[in-house]
């Protein structure tokens, strides 16, 4: 019995280890980001959103009131009038997300505690934010230009190649 008990335990510190790494993974994203395209109000709303769960000075709040301080943060970030289309849109998933969830957790946490009631939200919470901050960070990467210098690069290679005797590629 004692076994089962440590499997068990050993598999919840396994899962709060694994949900650690995805938020510090984000973080260095929303860095790399922020020092790419020298903005830096898309690092701190990422980070306030995260310091809202994790300082005990937010304990008295709810957890719904809590996402719904999460979707005031990101409706800043949203104002940007540097944003193009697919990035508002990234943004816009990001606060659809976030008062989702504090329905979800105002609705059916029971005493203030998300949870209460296991919904399909709730389990999939942490794949939930994933995915939207990695769609938000992905609307931010220039696909075009980066195929375009790709096949600008193929380009010039086979240029070389075709007016070079000695440089064949087969």
């Amino acid at each position: 019995m004692d076994l089962f008990l440590w499997f068990r335990h050993a598999n919840e510190s396994a899962l709060a280890a694994a949900v650690q790494s995805e938020s510090s993974y984000l973080l260095i994203a929303y860095i790399a980001l922020s020092l790419l395209i020298k903005r830096s109000s898309f690092m701190a709303a990422f980070f306030m959103s995260c310091m809202l769960f994790e300082v005990s000075i937010f304990d008295p709040l709810s957890e719904s009131e809590l996402y719904l301080i999460t979707f005031s943060i990101y409706s800043y970030v949203i104002l940007d009038k540097s944003l193009i289309l697919k990035q508002r849109l990234a943004c816009g998933i990001l606060l659809i997300l976030s008062l989702l969830l504090a329905y979800d957790a105002y609705f059916y946490g029971l005493g203030g505690l998300y949870g209460a009631h296991e919904t399909v939200i709730y389990n999939n919470i942490e794949h939930l934010a994933l995915c939207g901050h990695i769609l938000f960070i992905c609307s931010f990467i220039p696909f075009a230009r980066i195929r375009d210098d790709i096949l600008s690069f193929i380009d010039s290679i086979s240029h070389v190649t075709r007016h070079s005797a000695y440089l064949v590629i087969c």
